[in-house]
């Protein structure tokens, strides 16, 4: 199958013109042209089981969701997506229509976001099905902060601002999200923005590696927090795990950003932003003499709980 699936796929990429693409899929390796700017690289793999259930799960959205999450990892670091390696470990009971179909999933994603898929590797085993896909972008180095955004930049007094609504993204947001990369270049090309991450793990994980490798605290706002009408629709009239849900589920690929309250202000206004951000909360410093909470929920009454990071485990 391994020969006529590469076949297939070097027919499909090959009608896929890419301005960075000198040599794609067909021959021992790739050949890309990077241009000027940084290149990023990140690589997520997927389980059968973990990420996904292949008998539950149309397998092109499977596929969709395996090159989504690593757009996402792009969108943090505020690099334009430019190609990506696919290796896949396939059940042995999988037919080369299903596999075309789980590939085809990544294809239709990848053109959407201007990503060439130059090759990679297939092997079929006893086990379950498990895809990894590797991908490269290009950071402008001519915007600030020049290297690309990161975790450790924040500031005591930042605000934090995040995309879309949060929690139950089990229903299926974890299978149709929309990567963030149109709202990471905008922002990257009209703001300056101290740190970001995307939120994969969960809210409050993700949150507290900005603090801790900014060597700061950080307090959300209860009130503030966007929560998903999955969410909502699940726990109905208990507000409590709703918002726990969108806290702590996880698996909402929205992106997060730091930024002084000026430029929060500015964003959040700007009518011209790709889709909705929300001010979830502000950086704190870390008092060492009191040792105060470092991560810490604040109601609509100004009372105070400490949060755990704590979510999705895999």
């Amino acid at each position: 199958m391994e020969r006529v699936f590469l076949e297939w796929l070097q027919s499909e990429t090959k009608s896929r013109k890419h301005p960075n693409l000198i040599l794609g899929v067909g021959d021992d390796a790739a050949i890309v042209d990077f241009k000027d700017g940084s290149t990023v690289i990140s690589t997520d793999m997927l389980a059968e089981g973990v990420h996904f259930l292949s008998g539950e799960m149309p397998l092109e959205l499977i596929g969709r969701k395996a090159m989504a999450v690593n757009l996402s990892d792009l969108a943090a670091m505020a690099a334009r997506p430019v190609c990506a390696v696919v290796s896949l470990m396939l059940p042995k009971a999988m037919v080369l229509d299903e596999v075309k179909t789980l590939v085809g999933g990544m294809l239709k994603l990848a053109d959407e976001f201007g990503v060439a898929i130059v090759g990679g590797d297939t092997n079929v085993w006893d086990g379950p099905l498990v895809i990894n896909v590797a991908i490269t972008g290009l950071l402008d180095d001519a915007s600030p902060p020049a290297g690309g955004w990161r975790m450790n930049g924040a500031q005591a007094g930042d605000v934090i601002l995040v995309s879309g609504d949060f929690g139950h993204s089990i229903e299926s947001k974890h299978l149709n999200f929309t990567p963030r990369v149109a709202l990471a270049l905008f922002l990257r090309d009209k703001y300056y923005v101290h740190a970001a991450t995307d939120i994969t793990d969960s809210l409050t994980i993700d949150l507290s590696l900005i603090a801790e490798q900014s060597g700061l605290a950080m307090e959300l706002h209860e009130a503030s927090i966007p929560i998903s009408d999955d969410a909502l629709a699940k726990y109905e009239d208990n507000q409590s795990a709703a918002l726990n849900s969108a806290l702590y589920d996880g698996e909402d690929f929205e992106l997060a950003i730091v930024v002084d309250p000026e430029t929060a202000k500015r964003i959040l206004e700007d009518q011209k932003l790709p889709c909705k951000m929300t001010s979830v909360g502000k950086m704190t410093s870390v008092d060492k003499m009191t040792q105060a909470e470092t991560f810490i929920l604040v109601d609509a009454q100004g009372n105070t709980r400490s949060l755990e990071p704590k979510g999705y485990e895999h």
